[in-house]
Formats: C-alpha cells, structure tokens, sequence
C-alpha cells in the first residue's frame, strides 16, 4: 500500500510539472518572437531588427530609389513656373466657366486632390470603354458616348482649376506641377484607347493614335526644358483636342457609332483620326522650330541628344507591334502596357525639367523592354521562348511597379525637402482674416500666366495650421 502510495504520488508530481514546462516554453517562444521583431538596436538608436515596420522598410529602400540627384535636389531653390497659354477656346470661352469654378473650391482644398480627381475622371471612361469595346471594333451603347463626353469635360475643368487652386491658396510647388503633369502623361493612352474606340477604327490605328499623342506630349516637354518656358499655342491639345473629342463623342452619342464606320476602303473615323495627326505632326515641328531658333541654349545636337529615350522607345514598340499578333489578341492590355511605360519615361524627363537635372538617355526599364520585344521576334520566326502573352503580363507587372516605385519614392523625396505634403495644404485658421486671401487668385491677360514669386505673398507659418 505505502509503495503504491508512492507511485501515485510520484506521478502527480511529474503531473504537476507538465504546466510549468508549457509555462517555460511558451514564455522562451514570447521572449525569441519579441527578440526578432524588435531586434537589435544600435547606438543611434535604429532597428536592426529581422521583422522591420513597413516604414523602416521604405525609409532603407528610399536610400536607393533617389531619382532626383543632389544637383537637382539644389535647383529646386531657384524654382519658378512660367507658361503662356495661346489657346483659342481657353481664352475666349472656358476660362470664364473655370474661373466661376474655382470661386466654389475652399482653401483647404489641395490642388493635388483635385488633379487626382481628374485622373479618377479618365480612368472613369477607359473603363467605360474597356467593358464596352473590348476589340476596339464594335458599338457601344450610347449613353456610354455621352458619359465620356462629361468625364473628358470634367476632366478638363479639374486639370485647370488646379492650377488656379493653387495659385488662389498660394501653394504652388515643383511637386504640384510634376504630379500634375505626370497624371496627364499617365492620360495619353487612356485617351487614346477611348476615342479609338469611339471611332472604331481597330488596334493598330489606336497604335498609331497612341504613338501621335505621345510625341507632342513629349516634344512641348523638351521645348520647356530648354526654353524655360511651357508655350501651348492657339490650337492645343490639352484644350482644342479635348473639346474635338467631346463633340465627337456627343456625336456619336446622336447618331450612333455606325457613323464613323461609312466608306469602303476608308472610313471616316480613320478618316478624321488622320486629320488630327496632321495636327499633331505640325505641332511637333513646331517644336522643333521654336527650340532651334533660342538663342541661349545649348548645341541643337545635344538638345535632340536628349530625344534619344523617346526615340529608342518608339523604336522598340513599332518593331513589336509589327512582329507580334498581341495588339490584336490583347489591344487594351497591349497598349496599356506601353502607356503606362511612356508614362514613366516622360515622368522621369518632366522630374528632370522641373529640378533642371542632368538627362538620362537609358533608363533600366528598357531592359525588359528588349527582352519582351527579342522574344516576340524569335516567336515570329517559329522559336517559342517564353509564351508572348505571358511575356506581355510581366512586362505590364514591371511597368506598374516601376511607374509606382518612382511616384512614391520621388514624392517622398520632393515632400522631404521642401517639408509639404501631397494631399494636404496649410490653410487660414477660423480668426484669419478673410481679406488676405480676397486677391490672391489674380486676373491673367490671354496667353499669359502668373506665379507668384513675392515672399511676402507666402503664408505665416505662425497663422496657420495643418489638417
């Protein structure tokens, strides 16, 4: 009995332990989970830790993804926006209705916000189109052409009310114009698509609307650059082209899609997509007119030096959409991707204007580019490396995440220096007198535009607050 006795009590003793053990354990498990999320800290007191915060995370990628340089960074102190607006239905007609819309926008409204607006526009009516006219080729109901019409005019409206938000809260910065333009840049292939679609004219003339958008987009760029000054003439895109589009699509609206695809062998949609690339290519040369006859710039062979990025990739399109039957197998994703890679070229010239940086003639980008493109060839001549569709997926994956890694990481840097935020501007606290901000949106004369440049126009730091 005593032996048993024993027994017994032995076990509940190793019983009791069991808890004690778990106890132990898990507390080792806390103590190793704190350990490696919370790491080793250094003498400056920096995470050293293997789980990092997000934050920690972009802070070290910052360090590499610098697209601004030091020079750059520097030339922002002598920032100042100049630009003449020539345009004819601007300056006689809509800046009457922009300027009433502007009295409606309250001071702590941020410029940018309402540039995001617009683009949420445009990407409103690709949409629109994108479930509509998957091929590019059939009608779409109508009411679609009328609701396009209104997001191209809105658009419109948000992309120069902006500017005079700015202006009217006395918040204009280098990264407001970037942000603005770099949005419109991110538009040309989404207005390209959408009125391609519109006229019915198929993939490969939406191709070729795509490639006659970009290049005057770009050239009017490469003219501010070296001329200090953004001339849109009488006859523009950002106004003139938009207000053709809007009556193209109300007309199509009225009488149906099926207008624009009358003729045998030439419709009137290619028809009138011809007349406005006529268009186009006079605006070019225009640009190229006006750079050649500054006078202090540098040497005509450098400044078309600087095209070279926009050439190589001209080049390298024309050749795939030529050697691959993508465009027609996946025209939206296809010239998609090629918008969204035109975007980072020409965001990536726009940043360099704007800080009057150095120009890159090569960016990495190109590098997949070619690969895609060298594997389309040899899948043309009977030699399957990589399937093209899946080829066209990475490479749209590589110009989403590089487009984004740039917006972000520049953003970033812009905000850190200049010490502004995107989406948020310091506005008049409730006691503010009202009256100092009465004249701060001031009349223009046409063609012409204001910036002020008095810093005893700027806020009071000490009168303001942040939201």
């Amino acid at each position: 009995m005593i032996a048993l006795y024993n027994k017994e009590t032995n076990n509940n003793n190793n019983n009791n332990k069991i808890p004690n053990n778990i106890n132990t354990f898990f507390s080792k498990t806390r103590r190793l989970i704190n350990k490696s999320s919370t790491g080793l800290v250094d003498d400056q007191g920096r995470n050293r830790g293997f789980l990092q915060q997000p934050s920690d995370i972009l802070e070290e990628m910052s360090k590499y993804f610098k697209y601004i340089s030091e020079k750059g960074i520097a030339n922002l102190a002598n920032y100042h926006y100049s630009g003449v607006d020539n345009s004819f239905c601007g300056n006689k007609f809509l800046k009457h209705w922009w300027n009433y819309c502007v009295n409606f926008t309250p001071l702590w409204l941020a410029p940018n916000i309402i540039t995001l607006v617009g683009l949420l526009c445009n990407i409103g009516m690709y949409l629109i189109m994108y479930i509509n006219c998957p091929t590019l080729e059939e009608g779409a109901p109508r009411w679609c052409y009328f609701a396009v019409a209104f997001l191209i005019f809105a658009y419109q409206t948000l992309d120069n009310v902006d500017g005079k938000q700015a202006r009217k809260t006395k918040s204009s910065s280098p990264l407001g114009e970037l942000f603005d333009h770099v949005c419109d840049a991110l538009s040309v292939a989404m207005f390209a698509i959408v009125m391609s679609a519109t006229l019915r004219i198929g993939p490969y003339w939406t191709f070729f609307s795509f490639i006659v958008g970009m290049w005057p987009f770009y050239l009017a760029h490469w003219e501010e650059y070296h001329a200090g000054i953004l001339v849109m003439g009488e006859f523009n895109g950002p106004t003139e082209a938009q207000v053709l589009f809007m009556i193209i699509e109300i007309i199509t609206g009225i009488f149906g899609s099926e207008f624009w695809t009358y003729g045998t062998s030439t419709s009137v949609g290619i028809i009138a997509t011809v007349f406005v690339s006529i268009g186009a290519v006079v605006t070019c040369l225009q640009n190229f007119s006006n750079t050649y006859k500054l006078e202090n710039r540098m040497a005509f062979s450098k400044c078309l030096l600087q095209l070279t990025p926009i050439c190589l990739f001209t080049g390298l399109i024309v050749i795939w959409a030529s050697v691959s039957s993508l465009i027609t197998e996946q025209p939206h994703l296809f010239i998609m991707t090629l918008g969204i890679l035109f975007a980072y070229i020409q965001s990536r010239y726009i940043t360099q204007r704007v800080c009057h940086d150095d120009c890159s003639l090569f960016y990495p980008v190109f590098v997949p580019i070619i690969i895609v493109v060298f594997n389309s060839i040899l899948a043309a001549s009977g030699h399957v490396l990589v399937s093209e569709i899946v080829a066209l997926w990475i490479l749209f994956s590589i110009a989403c995440a590089q487009f984004l890694i740039f917006s972000y990481f520049t953003t970033q840097q812009l905000c850190d220096h200049l010490n502004i935020k995107v989406f948020t501007i310091p506005y008049p606290s409730n006691d503010a007198p009202s009256k100092e901000y009465k004249n701060s949106l001031l009349p223009m004369e046409d063609g012409s535009s204001y910036v002020s440049t008095n810093t005893e126009d700027e806020f009071n730091p000490n009168e303001i607050e942040e939201i």
